[in-house]
């Protein structure tokens, strides 16, 4: 016997014992079309597999979903590695996310819609984003950038609206949080920056005027997040601009993506598995040849560009 389920809370808790008595179901995720997430936690899972499995899938998953839809879940939870066991959904209205659960697993799982902003990560060479904040919110923005590239980031937070105060010359200061210690927030939107080993963190309140900082990463990513626990609105908006800089003696006059090895770009291609002659007739397709190291120097750039260090 088959069944279907569909959740409608926002956020909830479900496990085994809710289901009916069944061999096969499928239960539907909330979708609503106002752009927002789904974060499903798995909290437990005991099931043999040749008894049963339970997997997560979506009718319309972009590839960055790494095929779950063919990925099935079985034996005990802490056999499962992390993205196992924490699976996010981008815009629920187009990945139509579901759970299916066959033969008898023992399970929990716990859910909840996250904002549009929740996880997004930036690849192009710039980029712009901004955010109104009507109520909660919580938002993540990592910026990756090709290894030889750092990120010029600028922030604008704040209320544009609210005049200038000659009494007051405070420019906007990030609080270093490497202890991890985070300012006191109270309804006011928190941006934490995260570059390598350094954290830093700002607050801001209802009534801040707008203000301005400028920023350069130490090496090619970075991550900004902004959250705001407050149901209240606000007139305050956070305006994220970056773009890429490219390290001279790295990336030399090559284009974006590429590094300089000797007077040659070179660049990666990893898309599809190639044996060395097939290769090699590709890259000549291309307009080039495949790349010959002929010191450390350059073995160290290569091994730093395929693992986008």
């Amino acid at each position: 016997m088959k069944c279907r389920l569909h959740l409608h809370p926002e956020s909830s808790t479900f496990n085994h014992q809710d289901l009916p008595k069944s061999i096969d179901c499928k239960i539907w995720f909330p979708s609503p079309n106002d752009g927002h997430g789904l974060v499903v936690e798995l909290l437990k899972l005991n099931v043999p597999c040749n008894k049963g499995f339970i997997h997560f899938g979506g009718t319309n998953q972009t590839q960055y979903q790494h095929g779950r839809n063919l990925h099935k879940l079985c034996g005990k939870l802490e056999e499962l590695p992390d993205s196992d066991r924490n699976i996010y959904f981008p815009e629920t209205s187009k990945s139509l996310p579901f759970m299916h659960v066959h033969g008898k697993p023992t399970f929990a799982i716990s859910y909840r819609l996250v904002d549009y902003c929740y996880n997004i990560t930036f690849m192009d060479k710039d980029g712009t984003v901004e955010l109104k904040p009507s109520g909660q919110l919580q938002c993540t923005f990592r910026i990756y950038m090709p290894y030889g590239n750092r990120v010029a980031l600028k922030l604008q937070i704040g209320d544009s609206k609210v005049k200038e105060d000659p009494n007051n010359n405070v420019q906007l200061n990030f609080q270093d949080t490497k202890n991890g210690e985070l300012p006191h927030c109270q309804q006011g939107l928190l941006t934490q920056l995260h570059d390598g080993d350094s954290d830093w963190s700002h607050c801001t309140k209802t009534g801040d005027r707008e203000r301005q900082i400028e920023f350069v990463s130490k090496a090619n990513k970075i991550v900004l997040k902004a959250t705001r626990d407050s149901v209240e609105t606000s007139a305050s908006k956070l305006r994220m601009s970056y773009r890429a800089v490219p390290v001279p003696e790295i990336v030399g006059s090559c284009e974006f993506g590429w590094v300089a090895v000797r007077q040659f770009c070179v660049s990666a291609r990893d898309s599809v598995k190639m044996s060395w002659p097939k290769a090699e007739g590709e890259c000549v397709r291309l307009g080039g040849h495949l790349v010959s190291v002929r010191s450390e120097r350059d073995q160290k750039i290569l091994d730093n560009l395929l693992t986008n260090r």
